[in-house]
């Protein structure tokens, strides 16, 4: 039996929202805990994953050597949408004074994500830090699996870059997501890590309920813009951390499920169409040389 230490409240509470993820989970639980994350403190943040009604309850065992634990809980009354589980965790599970979402289990955290957070947080006390979004691949995944990419294609592609123990392999084996493609000089449309103190998240709000549909539509772009363009928003962006997508049949990186269907959920909630955010941001640095490919998208741009 695990026993979980209780010394002292965490600074971070980072929640991962899973649904049949036997594959990517692992590796994305590898990720977001040390050894992988370098440069913090283990018992800076806790990780908590929500099993958001798998068809088999996901276990990740007892034998590997992650700090700090993870929390693997399942969801009371799964719902075909993330974004209760993602809610109920952060009321009723998370003990940090900041807390980071992260919608998509398949997402695996670039190594310094954690110790860059806090640091964003440290600088800036009401800040809200997001990250860009990759997709694993030669093409966004909406893409690249009409053409074989599938996941023992990807199996192959990540063992060939070294990942887990050259962590900036991901980086030479990634694009943008469509949602990050302008770069980082311009404003994105959602994060699949973002973290805010948790003040701030009680007076915003979580993830609206309205998103009721498996996958939970345009839920993330919807709490991300909600954020961005608060009033007085401090936004911060992670200059060379990000989350790298593997492919795993998600309602929207597959296709099984067209952009129509999401904006017509958008709208019979909010009687309004979806709007790209504009917002401002500060960028936290510095710019590693494995980012250093994707700070040049953009920059010549008009």
């Amino acid at each position: 039996m695990r026993i979980f230490s209780r010394k002292r409240r965490p600074i971070l509470s980072v929640i991962i929202c899973i649904h049949d993820m036997n594959r990517e989970a692992p590796r994305t639980i590898l990720s977001a805990c040390c050894p992988y994350q370098k440069d913090v403190s283990p018992e800076d943040y806790e990780v908590i994953v929500v099993d958001n009604g798998s068809t088999s309850p996901f276990s990740l065992g007892d034998e590997v050597n992650f700090s700090p634990i993870p929390r693997i809980v399942s969801m009371p009354n799964p719902q075909p949408s993330p974004v209760f589980a993602l809610n109920w965790a952060a009321m009723h599970l998370a003990r940090g004074t900041h807390v980071l979402f992260a919608i998509d289990g398949a997402r695996i955290f670039s190594d310094q994500l954690i110790a860059n957070m806090l640091k964003a947080h440290a600088a800036c006390a009401d800040a809200f830090v997001y990250t860009l979004g990759c997709h694993l691949g030669s093409d966004v995944q909406m893409v690249s699996t009409i053409q074989g990419y599938n996941q023992e294609v990807e199996d192959k592609l990540i063992a060939d870059s070294g990942w887990p123990a050259r962590s900036a392999g991901l980086y030479n084996i990634s694009v943008f997501a469509g949602s990050s493609s302008g770069g980082f000089w311009r404003p994105i449309q959602e994060s699949n890590a973002f973290s805010m103190p948790r003040r701030l998240l009680d007076g915003l709000g979580g993830y609206h309920t309205g998103f009721t549909s498996p996958g939970g539509g345009l839920a993330n772009l919807e709490i991300f813009a909600r954020y961005v363009q608060r009033p007085n928003a401090k936004n911060i962006c992670l200059l060379s951390d990000m989350t790298f997508h593997q492919v795993h049949g998600g309602i929207a990186t597959s296709g099984k499920v067209q952009y129509p269907t999401f904006a017509e959920e958008y709208l019979s909630i909010f009687g309004r169409e979806y709007v790209r955010p504009s917002f401002d941001t500060i960028y936290l640095g510095p710019l590693r040389a494995e980012a250093a490919k994707f700070a040049k998208i953009g920059l010549c741009e008009s």
